[in-house]
């Protein structure tokens, strides 16, 4: 799966080719390693009292990757 932030200030953040993998989490939401994901985080978004980017709250969208191109 490719993985895409939802942030509405026009930069596309994604990561490609994850696998998905059933675990006993909330309904609606998603857990993923760092360092791998980091470029998902918008680094204007900063939390309170930390100024730390919020790393911990990411929406995000699920998409079926694409196969590779081949050459031949």
């Amino acid at each position: 799966m490719d993985i895409h932030s939802l942030w509405d200030d026009g930069i596309e953040r994604r990561v490609d080719n994850f696998t998905l993998l059933a675990f006993d989490t909330p309904a609606g939401q998603a857990a993923a390693y760092y360092p791998e994901v980091n470029p998902l985080v918008p680094l204007d978004s900063i939390g309170v009292g930390s100024h730390t980017p919020t790393s911990k709250f990411i929406a995000i969208r699920l998409q079926a990757s694409r196969p590779s191109a081949r050459i031949a």
